[in-house]
């Protein structure tokens, strides 16, 4: 009986061949051949065994071929089983991943993927940038996948090689090939914009390994450039209007650009023209703003009927005015669109109304509230209210270029978004009389910014009142106040100002800082004191060596001024001194009495030191004299001059001095001549009080 062989297998992890057949009845062995060739001819293993199998220990290189036969209980010989071969898997593992001749953006990591092979313990990528593999950088894995990642743009070349489970390294396999290429950028829309912009900004998104950018472009479908830009951005002032295209692609280190962008739109339009006004005479003359690159104008005038308007006119004109012809009583709106030489049209003017009258038209509207410029809360309606006006039967409001009819005196708007809203009224009566516009009104809704501010001080009170540039109170923001030596308390809103209290530092004077969002200003805060007030009782005497040396009292009164701090001061002071004098004339004695009474009015300055105070004045004296020489009397009055200098100390409710001064004074009189010049040295104690 001839044995049918099974396939053979190959166990990796000890390399060794496992062939297997079918036992046959009633053998008692088996004989296994393995030959180089079909024939037989170069066996190079003959063995027997009693199983139906065996083990082959070796790994050939190349194909062998193996054949079994069975010998029974006799050691009788079968025939030869039909020959199968060993087929030795190449040991070069066959690439698959990327695909030959493929493309990977730059940046991302490349992953190369190999067949698996049971006689492959490690699997190798060998990569160079050319083609005859000069310089190779080696992938080894035991996996049969690899990532690579930071390989620079252009070409590269790839071809596996393995190490077997013998340990030894195979040849080369295939060469295959892959690009990488920088991507292109992801493009950033640009809105439509005008002719009077000051410039267009192209921009992307940067793209992995690209060092540069090339932007292309074309006007119209036509004059395609190229413009070579370093960074992700291309600024440029549009020249004419149309339609743009635009696209970009990233350039590599070498300066060989990648794949473009998908193509970007925008639109260069004409600025639209500003309608001036109309001045209607039966024939309406409308005019409107000139536009830039504008060759034509486009007007369209409309009649408003009772159901729908009626386009009357549609005409287009060279220059910046149209006349038009007679028109009869009715409402109006027109609008006007600008042409340039190749067609492009900018959008049309916001619609502009006004009436043919058929009489006489009514008196001008009058506002009430409001009847200035205005702040609103955010997103809050306002009540607007006007004055009635003869012969109307109705008003129109509008608000943003936009008319609302109303039968009434008032009309409230919705809520107004941030920003500045304009508005105006006028009457309307029977056979299309209408009035002129009122004065234009604008509301600001929300917090405007602030431009101005003004500070009002009442003594210690200090009110802020913040102003927009149309010189409306600004109420939304609280401003931030401070001062560098005194306090101020927190601002409180009253009405449209805003109200604080200032505890005032030494000095009686510093600079408020107000901060109202960017506005920054700062205002000289003075502070406005009542006058102190002091009473000081002293004595002391007053001598010059000659005819003087009395004891004396005085009493003064020192008003100090609500000048610089308080230092300047004026005392009013009076005083009381007796003079006796005996002479022996001509052998004859002659007695003399004198009772001085000086009064004195002097200014000077007072200077606090903690605790103590020094003062230095002058000011004019008068000397009321009571004279008495035997038995002639005399009352006499004569000018002088005081000095006072002192020194005082605070001490329980007033302050103890020392009084100094110095008068100059003579007497002439009938009877006698007196020298009252003289100093004074008293100490005293002054009350104060007033102030504050």
């Amino acid at each position: 009986m001839t044995v049918v062989l099974l396939a053979g297998s190959v166990a990796a992890q000890n390399a060794r061949i496992v062939l297997r057949w079918k036992e046959v009845p009633g053998a008692s062995a088996y004989e296994l051949q393995i030959a180089r060739d079909a024939a037989f001819v170069e066996v190079v293993l003959q063995t027997r065994t009693t199983t139906a199998g065996y083990r082959w220990e070796q790994l050939p290189t190349t194909t062998h071929w193996w054949r079994v036969r069975s010998f029974d209980a006799e050691s009788r010989a079968s025939e030869w089983s039909i020959p199968r071969t060993i087929a030795v898997d190449s040991a070069i593992p066959a690439p698959i991943k990327p695909n030959d001749a493929a493309t990977v953006a730059c940046g991302a990591s490349v992953q190369f993927e190999v067949d698996a092979s049971t006689l492959v313990k490690e699997y190798q990528v060998e990569l160079s940038s050319s083609a005859e593999f000069g310089a190779v950088r080696t992938l080894r894995s035991t996996n049969t996948s690899l990532d690579v990642s930071g390989l620079a743009a252009g070409t590269w070349f790839w071809r596996t090689r393995a190490i077997d489970i013998k340990g030894r390294q195979s040849g080369p396999g295939p060469t295959r090939s892959f690009m990488i290429r920088v991507s292109a950028p992801k493009l950033k829309p640009v809105a439509d914009v005008t002719l009077a912009t000051p410039q267009v900004n192209l921009t992307w998104a940067e793209a992995g390994c690209a060092k540069s950018y090339l932007v292309e472009a074309t006007h119209d479908g036509k004059s395609k450039v190229s413009i070579p830009a370093p960074t992700t951005s291309l600024a440029f002032k549009a020249g004419i209007a149309g339609e743009y295209r635009w696209r970009v692609a990233s350039v590599d280190e070498k300066g060989t650009p990648g794949e473009f962008s998908a193509e970007s739109v925008f639109k260069v339009r004409l600025p639209t023209p500003v309608p001036r006004g109309e001045t209607v005479n039966g024939r309406a003359e409308l005019s409107w703003s000139a536009v830039p690159g504008a060759t034509a104008y486009r007007v369209e005038l409309t009649r408003q009927g009772d159901k729908r308007p009626e386009a009357l006119t549609q005409v287009t004109v060279n220059g910046t005015t149209w006349k038009s012809a007679e028109l009869p009583p009715a409402q109006y709106s027109w609008r006007v669109s600008a042409r340039d030489a190749f067609g492009h049209a900018s959008s049309p003017s916001e619609p502009r109304t006004f009436v043919r009258s058929a009489g006489v038209p009514l008196a001008v509207v009058n506002w009430v509230v409001p009847n200035d410029d205005v702040v609103s809360e955010l997103d809050s309606p306002v009540l607007l209210e006007w004055a009635p006006v003869p012969e109307a039967l109705g008003y129109d409001v509008e608000l943003d270029n936009k008319l609302q009819r109303v039968s009434g005196l008032q009309w409230t708007t919705p809520s107004l978004g941030e920003g500045a809203h304009v508005v105006r009224v006028r009457a309307w009566g029977d056979g299309y009389r209408f009035s002129p516009w009122s004065k234009a009104v604008e509301i600001y809704s929300g917090v405007p910014a602030v431009t101005r501010v003004e500070v009002a001080q009442v003594d210690e009170a200090i009110r802020i009142t913040l102003f927009d540039s149309h010189g409306r109170p600004v109420r939304g923001i609280k401003p931030q106040l401070s001062v560098p030596d005194g306090s101020l308390s927190d601002a409180y809103l009253e009405d449209t100002r805003w109200r604080t209290t200032w505890t005032t530092p030494t000095s009686g004077r510093e600079l408020l800082r107000v901060e109202a969002g960017s506005f920054v200003s700062e205002h000289l805060l003075v502070a406005t004191r009542a006058p102190l007030f002091s009473l000081a009782f002293r004595g002391g005497g007053v001598f010059n060596g000659q005819a003087i040396a009395s004891p004396t009292g005085q009493v003064g009164f020192t008003v100090r001024l609500p000048l610089l701090r308080r230092q300047i001061g004026a005392e009013l002071r009076g005083g009381y001194f007796p003079v006796t004098r005996s002479a022996e004339v001509f052998g004859a004695t002659v007695s003399g009495n004198a009772y001085i009474a000086p009064v004195s009015l002097v200014l000077g300055w007072h200077q606090n030191f903690d605790e103590f105070q020094v003062k230095a004045a002058a000011g004019p004296a008068v000397q009321l004299v009571w004279l008495t020489v035997n038995d002639q009397h005399a009352f006499e009055m004569f000018p002088g001059l005081e000095l006072v200098a002192g020194l005082s100390r605070r001490l329980g409710p007033g302050r103890i001095e020392l009084d100094l001064s110095f008068v100059y004074s003579r007497l002439e009189s009938p009877i006698a001549n007196l020298n009252a010049t003289g100093f004074g040295a008293r100490l005293g104690y002054a009350f104060d009080f007033g102030g504050g």
